[in-house]
């Protein structure tokens, strides 16, 4: 994931949404590989998701990366990643999906569930899916 590519979506949008890029520290991600290896979450997930808090410490301010509260779906299948208004943000760990949904839905169909994270974020920026 290249910095400069979120850090475009972001720009794009900023406007519409107070976005901006603040990167995790390395002792932040240093605590969320702990937790995710802690739970069990596959490596490749733990692994995109490093590389976009590396990023961006947080999906429009809501949690950040060495937040415990992250993992409160993990038993439902999800890593709960963050909040917008009444959209949810999850990684569907099961599908290795990314998935806009709200607190009752993990996803609002396979149309909202997303290979990236970057293609999740454009989906919900853009207006395309809310």
């Amino acid at each position: 994931m290249e910095i400069n590519r979120i850090q475009t979506l972001f720009d794009k949008y900023r406007d519409n949404y107070r976005l901006s890029c603040k990167p995790a520290t390395e002792s932040q991600l240093q605590e969320f590989r702990r937790n995710c290896m802690d739970y069990g979450v596959p490596a490749e997930i733990m692994d995109e998701l490093v590389a976009y808090f590396r990023i961006n410490n947080n999906f429009f301010g809501y949690f950040e990366c060495d937040d415990i509260l992250i993992f409160e779906w993990y038993e439902q299948g999800c890593l709960w990643l963050g909040q917008r208004d009444l959209w949810t943000f999850r990684c569907l760990l099961e599908k290795h999906k990314y998935a806009i949904g709200d607190a009752s839905e993990d996803s609002f169909g396979e149309d909202y569930e997303f290979d990236t994270i970057e293609e999740m974020l454009q989906a919900f920026l853009s207006g395309e899916k809310i």
